[in-house]
């Protein structure tokens, strides 16, 4: 009877967070992400050697188990194997995760087959590929052959085979740290790396080596990291009370003072999320020269960067009631709930069929039709000075065909999709100057529903009808610069592979998404949380709502409250306490299409 490890499930879900096999050989000296679902905890296993006289399928069981643990570069692993099948196996190479609760090990012929249920691969970066979200079984055969009297694998895994009971206890989901285009904003790029119980300095050395190789391929030359080639660790990262000492070769020397705060910036967000203060040298003097000792995550270059909530960033809900742009106030309980007309705004003037709004919150954007009868995306500030008559005419850029919500970055970058009903969608981007930018994009036949750019812009998230299914999905994908040098591109489409039907909208959240879909087991469609690479869907925290949600609002920042519109058209949010809330002013009740800025 094979021994099975306690299988940890979330919910009554399959446990679906990351994993990664980033190389572990060579020491880690050590001197003394915040992920976004919570740590479900788990069985650790430390690897044991093959016993004396084991049978064949006991030496399978342990090779499964041996692999769980990393923290000798998978040496106790190895020693399951021929030497010949040790020799050739690349741990580091890939990762898959199966269902160790449905897992079995049969014999077939001279072999062992391992048969269970595909949850995700994970590459050598540690991204995280979610299996479809119709479970399919994948078959690994172990040749077993006899080496001095005793059985040993003899075939070679594609990397390391996880179960899920072992994710939890061994990897950690973790967040790297890059530039936008402009290098304004930061975007975290989602990795899990080998935990195994790492002191401190060994966590923050593994982060670091991991930041210093750049971006993943999910934001290629998406984003950009400030740390010139070559730049690397002097030696492993010490820690001592809280604080990092981070000593970089002189290769980061090399940069001009702006970028060495943005380095840093990199740094110290990368770090923050294990809890760690942090000092940064470069051949030995201090990389900011004003700051020789921790740099404050407080200071302003850090902080200007936040990849979540940008400087000035507006909290305040907006919204369309009967076509016409609204604010709305009371959210929090501290005022009067209440619709406030944006009517010192020309946008009030329209009738508009959805409205964003800039992330500082002093400027929208309205689908509308103008006076001429040309259908158009019209820009304009939400408040005028008076006389109102001096108000500026919105800037207005010609949409064809059915157009989605526009979205704003931070840089104040407005995209638009439109002939989104079409064979061919468009993707638009007017910045901030109103140059209008054509964003070349192969959306496969798929029909774009939502459209949810990050506060960084290179982020996007969308609701897709499938081609295939003629079911509604949620992807995320990478706005970058084309390899051509002319433009920009849409791509690196990843399906977040929700187990949801009925799909209707899909917002940022925090450091994840939240997706508004239907479950089997409840025919009212809920708000769903998810990480940003489709690792852990779970319903979102609090009590279940007693309605079905149609839209939601909501992005990045911390600060807001996230707020639903339902199949009826009433509003409802949750408060500080995950309680839903019922609006008392009546035309929160009735009408109103929330969102925030973004």
């Amino acid at each position: 009877m094979r021994l099975r490890l306690l299988a940890v499930l979330l919910a009554g879900l399959l446990l679906v967070t990351g994993c990664a096999t980033v190389p572990t050989k060579g020491a880690i000296r050590n001197s003394s992400r915040e992920g976004l679902a919570s740590d479900p905890g788990g069985v650790g296993v430390e690897a044991k050697p093959p016993p004396e006289g084991a049978e064949a399928q006991t030496i399978v069981d342990g090779f499964l188990e041996a692999m769980s643990d990393s923290r000798k570069s998978f040496g106790q692993a190895r020693l399951y194997m021929t030497p010949a099948a040790a020799a050739k196996w690349k741990p580091e190479a890939s990762t898959v995760v199966y269902d160790q609760g449905d897992d079995t090990i049969t014999p077939k012929e001279a072999n062992l087959v391992l048969t269970a249920t595909k949850v995700a691969t994970i590459d050598d970066r540690g991204e995280w590929l979610p299996a479809a979200v119709t479970p399919k079984k994948f078959e690994f055969p172990f040749t077993m052959v006899k080496v001095g009297g005793q059985w040993r694998v003899d075939s070679v895994p594609p990397g390391v085979l996880l179960g899920t009971n072992q994710v939890a206890a061994k990897l950690a989901p973790r967040d790297l740290y890059f530039f936008n285009r402009d290098r304004q904003t930061l975007v975290p790029d989602p990795v899990y790396l080998p935990q195994n119980n790492l002191s401190p300095g060994q966590a923050a050395t593994q982060l670091i080596q991991e930041l210093l190789k750049g971006p993943t391929k999910r934001l290629g030359n998406g984003a950009v990291s400030i740390a010139p080639p070559g730049a690397a660790l002097q030696v492993s990262v010490p820690v001592e009370l809280g604080e990092a000492t981070v000593a970089l070769n002189d290769t980061a020397g090399q940069l001009v003072d702006d970028d060495r705060h943005k380095l840093a910036a990199q740094i110290v967000w990368t770090l923050n999320q294990i809890g760690l203060k942090v000092k940064i040298t470069v051949n030995g003097a201090p990389l900011l020269p004003e700051s020789p000792g921790v740099i404050q995550f407080s200071a302003v270059t850090v902080t200007d960067a936040d990849p979540a909530a940008p400087t000035n960033a507006s909290a305040n809900l907006y919204g369309l009631l009967a076509g016409k742009v609204q604010r709305v106030e009371g959210l929090d309980g501290a005022s009067e709930q209440a619709a406030r007309a944006l009517n010192e705004s020309p946008l009030y003037n329209l009738d508009a069929e959805s409205f964003a709004v800039n992330l500082k919150g002093d400027t929208g954007a309205v689908v509308t039709t103008n006076s001429d009868g040309k259908r158009v995306v019209a820009v304009a500030k939400l408040a005028e000075p008076a006389p109102k008559s001096n108000a500026a005419d919105p800037l207005t850029t010609l949409i064809e065909g059915r157009t989605l919500r526009p979205s704003y970055d931070n840089s104040d970058n407005l995209w638009i999709l439109d002939r989104a009903d079409g064979a061919t969608p468009r993707l638009r981007v007017r910045t901030r100057d109103n140059k209008v930018e054509v964003v070349r994009a192969n959306f496969r036949g798929d029909v774009p529903k939502v459209l949810r750019m990050a506060p960084d812009g290179v982020r996007a998230l969308l609701v897709l009808k499938s081609a295939k299914t003629g079911k509604n999905t949620v992807q995320t994908a990478t706005v970058r610069p084309a390899d051509d040098g002319k433009g920009l591109v849409l791509d690196q489409f990843r399906d977040l592979q929700m187990p949801l039907t009925n799909i209707t909208d899909a917002a940022w959240y925090k450091k994840g998404v939240l997706v508004a879909g239907k479950v089997a087991s409840n025919p009212l469609a809920q708000p769903w949380l998810v990480n940003l690479d489709g690792s852990n869907p779970q319903p979102l925290p609090g009590s279940s709502s007693p309605f079905g949600i149609k839209t939601i609002a909501s992005n990045p920042n911390p600060d807001i409250l996230p707020a639903f519109e339902d199949v009826d058209g009433s509003l409802h949010w949750q408060g500080r306490d995950l309680q839903w809330v019922n609006p008392t002013d009546e035309k929160l009740a009735n009408g109103l299409i929330p969102n925030y800025p973004g």
